[in-house]
């Protein structure tokens, strides 16, 4: 099947958050259609995270075979809801792009990996020095990344190893080499209420809230240098990242003539490599703390997201990462995209978070994000996969396995 073929067939299949069952199925038959050994690996009920290996001949050591891969390739099979999308699971193909809900982020990374195991599979050559070599590529397929993240916290008890990975992330082909991890914060002011026309028989939540989101807000945050982003060849090249915090939503208040008695922020704090999430919360706890003794309002500060109800992932956070830019998957990243589009490739640190956190904190395996498409779609209605940079990926894919793998 061509790889537009194949992303048609998978935006046809809808898969928003908490409904993975059907993705799953159809990706672990196309795996095993190619001669892969594959596995559905039940997360939750109905819902699987896809495992397979190329090549997939002969009976598993054990779980061996999950453990001592050549090379990852990790992608989640979850969307976010259509929202306006115009007939989100009816892709169209159009000046050189295909529509439709999870094109981007990230069915066209599967679309892509698919045709690569397929372009192998296909080639009796390769797959025999591949046979030979006792090298095997891998592929996990993972639900729940737009939410709670259970399926890549499955991978260690799935025991998958590998000496590299690459997050099939849209990145419109540049190789990232690193990730912010990402704390999001509550903060539930109580106060005391009272009526608006007797202000001071109160205690004003919003008015304290207020000021706690300011200190927050105006607080110095760590700042990391990076070099060699952008064009490695260019010894000198800087690139700079921040922590950041985002104050996203506010909710109090009863009526406009009551003083509220509570008042609760949701911040969202980016972390950069070599900062911990705990120190993170402990900071605006402190802030915090210079209210909390300002009599009868009392502050609590905590892990916590709208959508987040799993005690894993609030316990856990979401790390950032970093992979080293002399490790080899970036240096053959950099080379297999070279080779492929004539140019060479951007290196870059990604302001955002993906699930890299996972395999490189959780099991330890020095990772890149490299896949098609632009991130600016995301989770939008114009979302469109550029068909050009979707086929350029089976060939990049296809050139990093032959190198790495030698």
């Amino acid at each position: 099947m061509d790889v537009v073929d194949e992303l048609k067939r998978l935006v046809s299949i809808p898969s928003v958050t908490g409904n993975e069952g059907d993705i799953g199925r159809y990706i672990f038959n196309r795996f095993r259609e190619l001669g892969c050994m594959a596995e559905l690996f039940q997360v939750s009920k109905n819902r699987y995270n896809v495992f397979a290996v190329l090549p997939g001949d002969g009976k598993s050591d054990g779980d061996s075979y999950a453990r001592n891969l050549c090379l990852l390739f990790h992608a989640h099979m979850d969307t976010v809801p259509p929202y306006k999308m115009k007939k989100p699971f009816e892709p169209v193909v159009t000046e050189g792009y295909l529509w439709g809900r999870g094109s981007v982020d990230q069915k066209g990374g599967i679309a892509a990996v698919i045709g690569t195991f397929q372009k192998l599979a296909s080639d009796s050559k390769r797959m025999k020095r591949l046979r030979e070599s006792g090298k095997r590529i891998g592929f996990i397929g993972v639900i729940d990344e737009e939410s709670e993240h259970r399926g890549s916290m499955a991978m260690k008890e799935m025991g998958i190893g590998a000496g590299y990975a690459v997050v099939t992330e849209p990145s419109g082909l540049k190789v990232g080499v690193g990730c912010k991890g990402t704390v999001p914060v509550r903060v539930t002011v109580h106060g005391k209420s009272s009526h608006g026309c007797r202000p001071w028989l109160g205690k004003n939540a919003i008015e304290y809230a207020m000021r706690i989101a300011r200190d927050v807000i105006d607080s110095e945050l760590p700042v990391m240098e990076i070099y060699g982003m952008g064009n490695l060849e260019d010894p000198v090249n800087l690139g700079k990242t921040s922590a950041t915090i985002n104050l996203g939503i506010i909710q109090g208040g009863v009526a406009y003539n009551i003083v509220p008695d509570e008042c609760v922020l949701w911040f969202d704090r980016r972390l950069i490599p070599g900062e911990n999430p705990d120190d993170a919360v402990e900071a605006i706890k402190g802030i915090a703390s210079r209210y909390n003794k300002i009599n009868n309002i009392k502050i609590k500060v905590e892990v916590a997201r709208p959508d987040w109800n799993w005690e894993p992932i609030k316990k856990r956070g979401l790390r950032p990462a970093l992979t080293p830019l002399d490790s080899r998957i970036v240096t053959v990243a950099r080379e297999a995209h070279e080779e492929i589009t004539g140019e060479k490739p951007i290196v870059y640190f990604t302001d955002g978070y993906n699930e890299m956190d996972f395999l490189v904190n959780d099991l330890g395996i020095p990772t890149i994000q490299y896949g098609p498409g632009d991130a600016a779609l995301c989770h939008t209605n114009e979302e469109k996969m550029n068909i050009e940079e979707l086929k350029s990926s089976v060939d990049v894919y296809s050139s990093i396995i032959e190198k790495i793998c030698r």
